[in-house]
């Protein structure tokens, strides 16, 4: 590993002033399961390190039955997996668990996850699906991003210099609802996904809505629109429509073929793992 420096700030300001301004290329910190790992490999080279640990703002994960969720940039996925509402967020629920180990889960965090904007990220078909939003701050004040238009390609996101995704934010269901993250890997043990599919299915009171959502298969995540719209309202799908459903699916993204697999062996997974998804839901509601 290259040699670096280390501030750690302990406002927000402190930390955007010294993304924006410093010139020995700053990179942020979180938990740094990602970019230690990155640095070590030399495919970041940052002379300096932003530590967001010290920031009372960015901790914690807060609650409320009409705003949601609210995820702290500096939260961990053990905090996630624990929190008592964190049932009423089921696919990300299950992505936290599938993510890695207690021990790694305890110094990795959600919003770190998203910001590496791998398409492989576990954390990302859930928050496409439980349709994050994530807010940022920099040098020009603060906005407010949808999960979906985040990611621009693998590990490129829309944050522009000197900002920081300050938290993630959930809104809660509409109505009572099940979810699941299927991790696909080439072994149990830890390992990154060859395809990630999110599903949430949500009793809303027009009749039953899914959401299908997917890593690992395109530059960005995807959400499965048309064969979100087939299953619309459909409590008990026959197989004929599920066959359909599954074909929507595969056509909505664009895998490419690399070490962990082939771009035939994930599109044929992506079928055949939105068909248990789906299945896996709706026993479960």
């Amino acid at each position: 590993m290259l040699s670096f420096e280390m501030e750690r700030p302990r406002t927000l300001a402190e930390a955007v002033r010294l993304l924006a301004e410093d010139g020995r290329a700053p990179m942020a910190k979180a938990g740094g399961t990602d970019l230690l790992v990155w640095m070590k490999k030399h495919a970041v080279r940052p002379g300096l390190v932003v530590d967001l640990s010290a920031i009372p703002e960015l901790r914690g994960i807060a609650f409320d039955p009409r705003e949601g969720l609210s995820v702290g940039a500096c939260a961990t996925l053990n905090e996630l997996a624990e929190h008592p509402q964190a049932g009423l967020f089921p696919a990300l629920l299950d992505a936290a668990l599938s993510h890695s180990d207690h021990v790694i889960r305890n110094k990795a965090t959600l919003v770190g996850n998203l910001c590496a904007s791998v398409p492989s990220g576990d954390l990302i078909p859930p928050s496409c699906a439980h349709e994050g939003v994530l807010h940022l701050a920099g040098p020009g004040g603060s906005r407010q991003v949808p999960m979906r238009d985040f990611i621009t390609g693998p590990r490129r996101n829309v944050l522009a210099r000197g900002e920081i995704v300050t938290r993630a934010t959930f809104p809660v269901p509409s109505g009572p609802c099940a979810g699941c993250y299927i991790k696909l890997g080439r072994r149990n043990a830890l390992d990154l996904a060859q395809v990630g599919v999110a599903c949430l299915v949500v009793d809303a009171p027009g009749g039953l809505e899914f959401r299908l959502a997917y890593g690992a298969v395109a530059p960005v995540p995807v959400r499965a629109a048309k064969a979100e719209a087939l299953l619309r309202g459909v409590r008990n799908p026959d197989e004929a429509l599920l066959d359909r459903v599954a074909q929507e699916a595969a056509g909505a993204v664009n895998p490419i073929t690399d070490v962990r697999a082939s771009r035939e062996y994930r599109l044929s997974m992506v079928a055949e793992l939105t068909k248990k998804a789906v299945r896996a839901c709706l026993e479960r509601l």
